[in-house]
């Protein structure tokens, strides 16, 4: 089997820091793929864990000596707890104006989002209303038109209908004209004859 390249201890708690700060968890795997899979994976994971359990230590050490709170001299106790419980009644107050700036930042927010909702319910109920009317008006102009292209064709009915007229009697009126300009060359001939 193949061994797994080196890699140094620093540079295993600098890629599990990294990923941290990517928002990913630094288990062995994730921490050897970050290492460009050099480095065995039980080797990551000692040295990773004993990273993190020094961390936890330094937040919360462990007590080494047996002198405890209560064995204090008492000027420096009573010192402490006055120290303790103002810093207590200060973060307090702290975490309370962070609340109620909190709830302020909240409420203003959500009535931003009111009257942005609002106004763009009046925008379209505008909009809408608007559509209504020119659709209403263009219904009317075009019944008017309708109206008026019945008048017309009622009209070219008429006309052409006049027309079929004045064609019949101009057709009886050329047939007379015909009959009587025929008549009129047959009289004419007949007296060029006689004569």
């Amino acid at each position: 089997m193949a061994r797994h390249a080196e890699v140094s201890a620093k540079s295993i708690v600098q890629a599990g820091k990294e990923l941290e700060l990517k928002g990913k968890a630094p288990n062995p795997g994730a921490i050897r793929a970050h290492l460009g899979y050099r480095g065995g994976l039980i080797r990551i994971k000692s040295i990773w864990d004993d990273y993190a359990k020094q961390r936890s230590d330094k937040l919360a050490p462990e007590a080494k000596s047996e002198i405890n709170f209560d064995s204090l001299p008492e000027s420096y106790a009573n010192n402490t707890r006055e120290l303790i419980k103002n810093l207590t009644a200060a973060l307090e107050q702290l975490v309370i104006e962070a609340y109620i700036n909190s709830r302020n930042m909240f409420e203003k927010r959500i009535q931003e989002i009111e009257k942005s909702e609002k106004r763009k319910s009046q925008e379209y109920s505008e909009a809408e209303l608007a559509a209504d009317e020119s659709i209403s008006r263009l219904e009317n102009e075009a019944s008017q038109l309708q109206c008026e292209l019945n008048t017309l064709a009622d009209q070219n009915a008429q006309i052409l209908l006049e027309n079929a007229e004045l064609r019949g009697r101009l057709a009886v009126f050329d047939e007379r004209f015909q009959n009587h300009s025929d008549t009129r060359k047959d009289s004419v001939t007949k007296t060029g004859t006689s004569a």
